[in-house]
């Protein structure tokens, strides 16, 4: 077997370094290197101890940075509901222009976002991100002409594009059989957002209409967006940094016992993460050139669809049965339900079964199922139904979906570029869908298109999980050729940074 013919089929268009270059550029000290321990060097239980302590700490934060992100960018479908549109006389295309500005400024900085949490400790990044987007929501409530909420809207967008690098902080953290599980816990909030926003808005509607000369719609904006300051300034104050920043400085309340410490490095290098990595613009160039990115992407893209614009215009939907606005508030409730039970149960499945990818389809079907249902019958109990089944399968199917695709990269850059990519197709396909949801009562065009993109989704799906199976067993065929001439893979040494998810010994979960 030829090495060099070998190394090329394996690690494509990715150039290679020496050991030294990589520790020197990533800031790994060789005396560290040598003292570091192996994951099978601690217990079971010392690890599950860890485990429980990082849950506990890290993901309810997470969880509430997304929690009140996804409140105040759907919390604007309520206020149409109460009146908004009609007091500020905007027309139909004009709201629809304001959803849309969201999503064009949540995909512009994506990128730099999640290179932020390499650059600047995740509470300031996390924190000062959901303070911005608090401010702005509140500021909605004083806004008077359609310029104001077009631009308070992109600045939401901005600032929430930093929260959704939590994506890309909990998979530092946790090792790859721990992340679908996680990824919905932190994500479990945000079904229950639009329920809660849902219960505001009724209590707000019925309770503040007018008070103080402020309209209903206004208080829900001002209400929501002050409790989404003081969170923000709680993730502060209590946040943790990168594993191996919290594991070299040991500084941090909860993770100061060394051995503990060690723990942290050791589960950060069984997870196929490099520590202490910084911006590479090579791996840059190596995922643009990778068709698992774009697979990856429009995957995640057609699920943003059913969680975004299918959110958004869900009050709307909701009210188009005949329903005022205190009961559309309280109707649109029952879909998120629904969406929490399934997100929690399934992201358990797949992190139980080993299998992402046949419970990702299995969600998939179901959010389809409930498109076709929404497109077949003007029957009010069976289209709130198809509402529940879409959100049943759209909630879970992001989680899963982003657990499975950001472990299709390996090197942080290019785990940040793929980040940036899936959000380019999810805020595309969003902004599509802001412009077809608007033909009440049926919304035909818009469910067709969701319907349809979907249907991509399942194709994607299936195409990464014939790539990455098949690239595994090249991975294995490889070693085994080696072990046979009693020879060590050079590429074996070779830091994940340098070849990122070529390296020989990195396995695509499936």
């Amino acid at each position: 077997m030829s090495t060099t013919q070998t190394e090329k089929n394996l690690v494509p268009h990715v150039e290679i370094f020496h050991n030294e270059e990589i520790s020197a550029e990533i800031g790994v000290d060789k005396t560290a290197q040598d003292e570091q321990l192996h994951i099978e060097s601690f217990t079971k239980k010392e690890e599950r101890k860890l485990v429980l302590k990082q849950d506990l700490i890290i993901l309810p934060l997470l969880a509430l940075a997304l929690f009140f992100g996804y409140l105040d960018r759907g919390n604007i479908g309520n206020a149409r509901i109460l009146g908004m549109q009609k007091d500020l006389e905007l027309t139909a295309q004009q709201y629809y222009n304001i959803v849309m500005m969201f999503f064009l400024g949540y995909m512009v900085v994506e990128l730099p976002a999640g290179l932020a949490l390499r650059y600047f400790h995740p509470r300031w990044v996390f924190g000062i991100a959901v303070i911005i987007f608090g401010v702005s929501a509140a500021s909605a409530a004083e806004a008077k002409h359609y310029a104001t909420l077009m631009g308070l809207r992109v600045v939401i967008g901005l600032a929430e594009a930093f929260v959704n690098n939590a994506y890309i902080f909990i998979s530092l953290w946790y090792k790859h059989s721990e992340l679908a599980l996680r990824t919905a816990l932190i994500y479990s909030l945000t079904p229950v957002a639009g329920a809660f926003s849902g219960i505001i808005s009724y209590g707000v509607g019925k309770n503040l209409e007018g008070s103080s000369g402020i309209r209903a719609w206004q208080w829900l904006f001002i209400i929501e967006g002050v409790i989404t300051v003081g969170m923000g300034f709680v993730i502060m104050s209590l946040l943790p940094g990168l594993p191996e920043t919290v594991s070299n400085k040991g500084h941090f309340p909860g993770f100061r016992n060394h051995r503990q410490r060690q723990l942290i490095l050791a589960r950060l290098r069984s997870s196929q993460n490099s520590a202490g990595a910084k911006f590479r613009s090579r791996q840059v160039i190596i995922a643009l050139k990778d068709p698992k990115i774009y697979l990856g992407a429009a995957m995640i893209g057609c699920q943003g669809v059913g969680i975004g614009a299918f959110g958004v215009f869900l009050p709307t939907f909701i009210s188009e049965f005949g329903f005022g606005p205190l009961e559309t508030q309280l109707y649109s409730m029952i879909p998120y339900a629904f969406g929490l039970v399934g997100l929690l149960s399934c992201s358990w499945l797949a992190d139980r079964l080993g299998r992402k990818a046949m419970v990702l389809l299995a969600c998939l079907s179901t959010t389809i199922t409930g498109f076709i249902i929404l497109l077949s019958t003007t029957n009010k109990v069976a289209l709130v139904a198809g509402a529940c089944f879409v959100t049943t399968g759209a909630y879970p199917g992001l989680a899963i979906g982003v657990a499975w695709y950001l472990p299709c990269h390996g090197g942080y850059t290019k785990r940040a570029t793929s980040v940036w990519m899936s959000q380019i197709f999810v805020q595309s396909y969003s902004i599509i869908s802001t412009q077809t949801y608007r033909d009440p009562p049926r919304f035909i065009l818009g469910h067709g298109v969701s319907l349809g993109l979907y249907g991509v989704g399942v194709v994607c799906v299936l195409v990464l999980y014939q790539i990455c199976k098949r690239a595994n067993a090249a991975k294995t065929r490889r070693a085994e050729e080696y072990e046979a001439q009693g020879i060590e893979d050079p590429l074996a040494s070779k830091d994940i940074e340098e070849l990122c998810d070529y390296h020989p010994k990195y396995i695509y979960a499936l």
